[in-house]
């Protein structure tokens, strides 16, 4: 009976461990954010390129595929900045670090190199689909610079902050430069210049945005940063001056989100004004007031979640203005 009690215990453990380790196989690549990726891109194609272009290079088939391509890009590059950082997030947030517990540190490479090369040949199949094959050379840039930015990048002033808000503008770009021989042959001049006037615009505050969150971010690191080694803005020049610089590119963003609306020709009615007025230029303005009065992690914190509300909000905006075509 006893013997039967501890091979029920010894089961139930072992499942218990096998669910924790799927689960940290799928946290370390951060679904939250691989899903706004998606988001982003699904909005964009179906909202702007679908209506506004008479022929999309991609049908419904491979536009799936380019969207499962850049979330791949994107989980790879968060495992291997886990990989190469886990020493600094084991002190910065130890709940959330999955690396060498319960993911090994030679699995969590092998993870790594498998979502790599599937990537690859998936940009390549979609490349040659389309007769793009410049398209597949966006893989290998965007790996690249996400491995640089974890290896070299990260722990620099600013550097990798400007990389990974590149990369993140990327995000349209991908399927920009997918569609940009549809593009740049589109007949209806106003339906073209709205594609691209939206996608830069788009391009533009995403990149703002998260150059931002970077800057918060790395106040809020701050600790397990110094203890890796890093020398991030913060560090070499103090955590006041990095939220001057935070308030100073929130500030450029409203500005140019106002400018733009007063501006473009892209038929932008009043409740979409209303809208980008109270859901993104109002948390902006009230993020530069918490950044005034607060230097407490918390309200830091609180800074970075607002930040990546801001781009649901942006991304739900495309939406609105899509509604005027």
């Amino acid at each position: 009976m006893c013997q039967r009690d501890h091979r029920k215990s010894d089961e139930a453990s072992g499942q218990m461990e096998l669910l924790t380790i799927f689960r940290a196989y799928f946290l370390i690549i951060r679904p939250k954010n691989l899903f706004i990726v998606a988001v982003s891109q699904w909005i964009l194609y179906y909202f702007i390129i679908v209506p506004l272009l008479s022929t999309p290079a991609l049908n419904s088939h491979l536009f799936s595929l380019l969207v499962l391509d850049t979330v791949l890009i994107a989980a790879g590059g968060y495992i291997i900045n886990d990989i190469l950082d886990f020493k600094a997030d084991m002190t910065n947030k130890p709940s959330k670090t999955y690396i060498p517990y319960p993911i090994a540190l030679t699995k969590a490479n092998i993870y790594y190199m498998f979502i790599l090369v599937s990537g690859f040949f998936l940009a390549l199949y979609i490349a040659l689909k389309i007769g793009n094959l410049p398209l597949v050379l966006i893989y290998p840039i965007a790996c690249g610079l996400l491995y640089l930015y974890s290896s070299k990048w990260k722990g620099s002033v600013l550097t990798g902050n400007i990389i990974v808000s590149l990369f993140v503008a990327l995000v349209p770009g991908i399927l920009f430069f997918a569609e940009r021989n549809t593009v740049m042959y589109e007949k209806d001049l106003t339906n073209k210049h709205s594609v691209i006037v939206i996608f830069i615009a788009y391009m533009v505050f995403s990149f703002l945005v998260n150059m931002v969150r970077e800057i918060v971010k790395d106040i809020e690191d701050i600790e397990g940063d110094k203890m890796a080694g890093h020398l991030t803005f913060p560090i070499k020049y103090g955590v006041q001056k990095a939220k001057n610089i935070a308030i100073l590119l929130t500030g450029i963003t409203i500005s140019i989100m106002f400018l733009w609306i007063l501006i473009t020709d892209v038929k932008i009615d009043f409740r979409t004004a209303v809208f980008l007025l109270l859901l993104v230029a109002g948390p902006l303005i009230i993020i530069i007031q918490i950044l005034t009065k607060t230097t407490q992690k918390r309200d830091i914190t609180k800074v970075s979640s607002i930040l990546k509300w801001i781009m649901v909000a942006g991304l739900a905006s495309i939406v609105m203005i899509s509604t005027n075509f």
